[in-house]
């Protein structure tokens, strides 16, 4: 009931304002829904086209440009250094008496980088995030458990978070007595409910429930979304049994908004790419030229609405691989920065989505991957249980077939694995890369 009331004083809102949200969520849906991929590239052409005049017109950076041909292909590939560095050089004459929305974000380096928004991004943005919620499963209104790093630039007041019907569950708080008061206010919901959050929070709720043999919770949930963190099928499998709604992967970051999803009911664990909202290139990890579909490379993003401070051909820092899936473009994977990759010892990148097949063994709560050396590594495992683990000697001769028969793998047992600033669970520390 009051979920339904939030929707239509949503969209009342929105009409009294314009109906600037709705008609970007429209075109969304038409564009994903509606349009083949043929049909869609020429009005992204076209959205590129203004972009670029609109760049070498009033960014600095970009002055220079106005004489060269207006492809997409003819600009510099930039990546967040860069845009960090360049300061004002990367934003718009035309917005400089605007009032922006600036999004912080520091990633894995604890660098600040900060993004300024104008008004027509942050309302593409909000369009963004209720399409591909309902593609999800979860419609604005609902009560949405959102667990993350509820830091200052975040933490909504509690007049935001009631009018939004959010249960913020920050991840540095989720011990046994964060995790208990979360089941608690769970068994009292009877309206439809999302969650939304990094999958090392869910992973620490799934493991809760377990250790305090509760049963399933199958009577509120209709939307589970992972974020930041990949989600490996041990906690797909065990929301699944715990909530009874199939978890899907959302690629998205701070900087720019959500890339990319994976689908509800498809055997595959494609990502569809958001490009209603963003052109994406994939491209070869030691050069700029695009790689061919199914093979590595680095995302390379073009931001369609953001004028005022334009991200044109933006290196997300991640890596990922393209594949065409009846016809559509989609991320077959994306493995995350390529700092968080394996080396081989015979120096090949690995995939770091290898490390989630340690879940297969019984009593580990956390872990955390480390290559000390071009033939060294270690793994940290924290034990669900305080008892000897059994597996010890598989684990590392499971991992010695990835990474090379001349590997010399080691398990070093810990009680806790450190957090990053974000509250993100960082799996994934190679000291050969960084």
């Amino acid at each position: 009931m009051l979920g339904s009331l939030r929707r239509k004083l949503f969209w009342s809102l929105d009409l009294v304002k314009g109906g600037k949200i709705a008609a970007h969520y429209k075109e969304i849906k038409a564009l994903h829904e509606g349009a083949t991929r043929k049909e869609q590239e020429p009005i992204n052409a076209r959205k590129i086209t203004d972009l670029l005049e609109h760049a070498v017109a009033t960014v600095p950076f970009y002055n220079k440009l106005a004489t060269t041909s207006l492809s997409l292909e003819s600009f510099p590939v930039v990546n967040k250094l860069a845009l960090r560095t360049g300061g004002d050089e990367f934003k718009s004459g035309k917005f400089l008496t605007t009032k922006l929305h600036k999004v912080a974000t520091s990633g894995s380096t604890g660098q600040p980088f900060i993004v300024a928004q104008d008004h027509n991004k942050r309302n593409r943005n909000t369009a963004d995030t209720i399409y591909f919620g309902e593609k999800a499963g979860y419609h604005i209104g609902d009560r949405l458990f959102y667990f993350r790093l509820w830091d200052k630039q975040y933490r909504k007041n509690k007049w935001l978070a009631w009018s939004q019907n959010i249960a913020m569950y920050s991840v540095d708080e989720m011990d046994d007595a964060g995790n208990k008061k979360a089941v608690a206010e769970l068994l009292h919901i009877n309206s439809s409910i999302g969650f939304l959050g990094y999958s090392s929070a869910f992973q620490n709720l799934c493991n809760y429930l377990e250790k305090t043999n509760s049963k399933p919770i199958l009577n509120t949930c209709s939307s589970i979304i992972c974020i930041a963190e990949s989600l490996n099928d041990y906690v797909r499998d065990k929301l699944l049994y715990y909530f009874g709604v199939q978890a899907i992967s959302r690629y998205s970051n701070s900087e720019n908004g959500i890339l990319g999803q994976q689908e509800l009911n498809t055997s595959n664990k494609h990502y569809k790419i958001n490009w209603a909202s963003y052109h994406v290139e994939v491209l070869a990890l030691d050069s700029n030229t695009a790689v061919p579909l199914g093979e590595l490379g680095r995302i390379v993003i073009t931001d369609l609405y953001n004028y005022a401070m334009p991200m044109l051909r933006y290196d997300t820092g991640d890596v990922g691989m393209m594949e065409r899936v009846e016809g559509e473009l989609m991320f077959a994977t994306v493995d995350g920065r390529k700092m968080d990759m394996f080396m081989a010892t015979n120096g090949e990148l690995l995939s770091s989505h290898i490390v989630h097949k340690i879940l297969q063994y019984d009593n580990i709560d956390q872990f955390q991957f480390i290559q000390e050396s071009k033939t060294t590594y270690t793994i940290k495992i924290k034990l669900l249980y305080h008892d000897f683990f059994k597996d010890e000697r598989k684990v590392i001769e499971e991992y010695q077939t990835y990474f090379g028969a001349d590997a010399k793998v080691k398990i070093e047992y810990v009680d806790v694995i450190p957090a990053l600033n974000s509250g993100k669970k960082k799996l994934v520390i190679n000291m050969m890369l960084n």
